[in-house]
């Protein structure tokens, strides 16, 4: 069985880049009551490493990678029926952003289990169980206020948060590495002021969802950092709420995630590698006169950054764009399989 750490960050990647459904279905001809099918999936640009790892963790082939109309390749797997169910009550625990409809998922399940005899009743929940998830995935279940159809068992689970659930440490690090591999991002920041000698790099750390968020909240939580909520501009699109860091503020979020990355590790290590650089410290120096009106100029001097230091902050700013851009990097900013992988293998 996968460690909790595991399971914990897959349903990180859920809550970012996974889908829950359950879909209405005749499937014979004539057929007066339908079938419903449930599915949890997950998908990525590919390679979709964390895709990877969820069909390791559940037994389950990748499907066909299927191509947008950006010629970018998508990374899919899903899971159905029974499967499905199974690995939802498996990750139960460790959801945050779409807990209610893995809920609706598995009352699918207890349904149709319990259920001796296909009446109408029983037909009639099952759809307004679909109801439901479609209403969750577009946001006007929230703003209805109505009450999650699921038998009172299901309950238990639901509005509770890391504290409740006993979360360790390591799980909350592993789930916000999910948020983070779905959602979030890791990036150079690069300014150029009038004046300046050379460009301002600055590392950032951030991640955005849609309102509400309780993993952007966690992640305020657990590292720090400032919340924003940014209104959506197009008409039935809904806000984003954010979470950022900068600089040195950054560093302590990156270092406990980074053990747990699958997907965006080597954006974490570079940045890592910036800080690691600027801390060095400015090694050169830079001389220029200042005038004066009431006395003779003075000389100035001040340290700067050398010309190979800037060369250095640029290489990384690039193959940091080069990562986000979809391109590969030089054997010299490769990196090794992560803690999480080796659990996994380990498991």
């Amino acid at each position: 069985m996968p460690s909790g750490e595991v399971l914990a960050y897959l349903a990180g990647i859920i809550d970012g880049d996974g889908y829950f459904k359950v879909s209405r279905e005749y499937r014979t001809p004539g057929t007066v009551h339908p079938y419903y099918r449930t599915m949890i999936g997950v998908q990525q640009l590919w390679p979709g490493e964390a895709v990877r790892l969820f069909s390791a963790t559940f037994d389950m082939k990748l499907m066909k990678p299927s191509l947008l109309p950006s010629r970018k390749v998508i990374a899919r797997c899903e899971l159905q029926g029974r499967r499905a169910e199974a690995a939802a009550r498996r990750l139960l625990p460790y959801f945050l952003v779409k807990k209610d409809q893995a809920l609706l998922l598995l009352e699918v399940g207890r349904v149709r289990h319990d259920t001796r005899e296909r009446s109408g009743e029983c037909y009639d929940r099952l759809e307004a169980i679909r109801q439901a998830v479609l209403s969750l995935q577009d946001g006007s279940w929230k703003c209805a206020g109505a009450r999650l159809p699921v038998a009172d068992a299901l309950r238990g689970y639901d509005g509770l948060g890391p504290v409740e659930l006993g979360w360790t440490r390591s799980e909350t690090l592993a789930y916000l590495a999910g948020i983070m591999d779905s959602d979030g991002s890791f990036r150079v920041e690069k300014r150029q002021a009038q004046g300046m000698l050379s460009p301002h790099y600055r590392i950032n750390v951030r991640c955005g969802q849609v309102m509400p968020s309780r993993a952007v909240e966690l992640l305020a939580k657990t590292f720090g950092g400032r919340l924003a909520i940014r209104k959506a501009r197009r008409p039935n699109y809904r806000a984003l709420v954010t979470w950022s860091l900068h600089d040195k503020a950054a560093v302590p979020a990156i270092e406990g995630l980074l053990p747990y990355l699958v997907v965006k590790r080597t954006e974490a290590y570079l940045l890592m590698d910036l800080r690691r650089l600027k801390a060095e410290g400015k090694k050169g120096l830079t001389e220029w006169v200042h005038a004066n009106r009431w006395r003779d100029s003075v000389k100035m001097r001040k340290r700067c950054y050398t010309t190979d230091q800037v060369t250095q902050f640029e290489r990384i700013h690039r193959a940091v764009q080069d990562l986000h851009a979809g391109g590969f990097l030089d054997s010299a900013f490769r990196r090794g399989p992560t803690l999480a992988a080796g659990r996994v293998n380990g498991a």
